[in-house]
């Protein structure tokens, strides 16, 4: 009797070695991969940068347009600038980036970055900079809480060195580091397990042929 193979039973011969057909790689993520405590703690770093970008706000915006004092000196209108424009969004763009770790753009590059969209995002790259980051955030924290700033002149009167008035606005700031961390854990084993678990299809950079 004449059998035949199944489409999925066939195999592509290459000399003496097989390659053994596989399904195409698909997105690695889903939502149901990514657990509670993972997106907490993502959408948990934009908010711990809020109660300083908020301090900085209200000191610049009393001092220069409500009550006129100035006697520490805020700044000229390019210092200003800076502290109501473009540290907030310095800070702010970085704490978002932590969610990109529980969401797809973090796997997949948005169509609209030139060159890149539509493109996956290198899991050695997104772990290398989160980690980076993290080290850095660290280490700025760690000195402005345990080493006292010492002013390089004399300051103006009525002035003095920043204390725990200012810095308990910073205070949750710490809490950055281990949680973008613990997301970045997460990240890399969910995608390197996935990954892993889906195999590349026929022909492609990633596929692994078989000895007969």
């Amino acid at each position: 009797m004449k059998t035949t193979r199944q489409p999925d039973q066939r195999r592509a011969h290459a000399g003496d070695r097989i390659v053994m057909p596989t399904q195409p790689r698909q997105p690695t993520f889903r939502t149901e991969l990514v657990p509670t405590w993972a997106k907490v703690a993502a959408w948990s770093v934009p908010l711990i940068t809020v109660p300083s970008i908020v301090w900085r706000f209200v000191t610049v915006i009393d001092n220069v347009f409500v009550t006129g004092d100035e006697p520490c000196g805020t700044g000229g209108i390019w210092e200003q600038i800076y502290v109501l424009a473009v540290l907030p969004s310095v800070q702010l763009g970085l704490a978002l980036l932590t969610i990109g770790l529980v969401r797809p753009w973090g796997e997949v590059f948005p169509r609209w970055i030139p060159a890149l969209g539509g493109r996956r995002v290198p899991v050695s790259l997104a772990v290398s900079v989160a980690v980076t980051g993290a080290l850095v955030i660290a280490a700025i924290c760690l000195q402005t809480v345990f080493v006292p700033p010492v002013p390089q002149e004399d300051l103006p009167p009525g002035c003095r060195l920043l204390g725990w008035d200012t810095l308990r606005w910073y205070l949750p700031m710490v809490l950055w580091p281990p949680l973008l961390l613990a997301v970045t854990w997460h990240y890399r084993q969910r995608r390197r397990c996935e990954e892993a678990r889906t195999p590349s299809p026929v022909g492609s950079p990633g596929e692994t042929p078989l000895d007969e």
